[in-house]
């Protein structure tokens, strides 16, 4: 599966895409004073991995991601993707937040066209643009509803719109901000085999984060495990075995998947018992 007149990046040498390193970050508060949030963190990817963010509540995940989307800046180290600086948001970093961040007034398909002008996206006519928005509303199973205002679509439905909108815009990293945290069940796990259909047939570089063990090892095929805050460091870090396409339910059921879980349910729980 490709869209239509994509051109990829590739990286043959499965070395670094997106390198941070040595980062810290923290917060003045009126009350308690200056307060460190992240300690140094340092990590890299490879282009088209899917790496997944979990950690207690309070530990930094939502702030990381925010600084790697050009949305905060360090207070020291570097971000690099492709070996440039992150300095600030930009076309190749797309960002899928817990809110949808629709605009009321515009349907689903003018929702995602919109993002492609306001990206200033000059090199496609407006037909092309179009064609590119039904694309992937399509893709999320929501062509269909492309004439419906958000307020005539369900949580769920709306989510979808703001997935297709972050890949219409063709970013080589998608940063995941626990983009169905406040769904139901069901829908959840429906857009959880939504996202693992387009990580799997689009290759790009993904980064979640997300509360949800299972979520992660579903997903991803690295999970970094945050400690406990302030000064969040990266505890762990865990590569997911299991091979591509996945299938959900197979993946869910097997005992090696069993044993990760506990593991990670395991190394949370510790964490926060020992901040207690």
């Amino acid at each position: 599966m490709t869209t239509p007149d994509t051109a990829t990046i590739q990286d043959q040498t499965g070395s670094a895409f997106l390198e941070i390193s040595k980062i810290t970050k923290g917060f003045a508060h009126r009350q308690r004073g200056f307060q460190q949030v992240l300690g140094q963190i340092s990590f890299s990817i490879t282009e088209g991995e899917f790496v997944a963010i979990i950690g207690p509540s309070g530990s930094g995940k939502s702030t990381l991601l925010k600084m790697i989307a050009g949305l905060q800046t360090p207070d020291e180290g570097t971000i690099q993707l492709a070996g440039e600086p992150i300095t600030k948001p930009g076309r190749r970093l797309g960002v899928v937040f817990q809110q949808h961040v629709l605009l009321p007034w515009l349907s689903a398909k003018q929702n995602v066209l919109f993002a492609l002008q306001a990206n200033g996206d000059t090199s496609r006519t407006g037909a092309e643009q179009e064609k590119i928005a039904e694309y992937w509303l399509d893709q999320v199973q929501l062509l269909h509803s492309k004439d419906l205002k958000p307020g005539e679509m369900s949580g769920g439905m709306q989510q979808r719109v703001g997935i297709a909108r972050a890949f219409a815009l063709e970013s080589d990293v998608l940063l995941l901000d626990e983009p169905l945290g406040a769904l139901d069940a069901l829908t959840r796990r429906d857009l959880q085999q939504q996202l693992l259909y387009l990580s799997e047939y689009q290759r790009r570089t993904f980064i979640l984060v997300t509360h949800n063990v299972d979520e992660a090892l579903l997903l991803s095929d690295r999970i970094f495990v945050l400690s406990q805050g302030p000064e969040a460091q990266i505890q762990h870090e865990l590569r997911v075995p299991f091979s591509r396409p996945r299938e959900q339910d197979s993946v869910e059921t097997s005992e090696e998947y069993l044993h990760l879980r506990k593991q990670l349910l395991d190394s949370l729980t510790n964490q926060i018992k020992t901040a207690r």
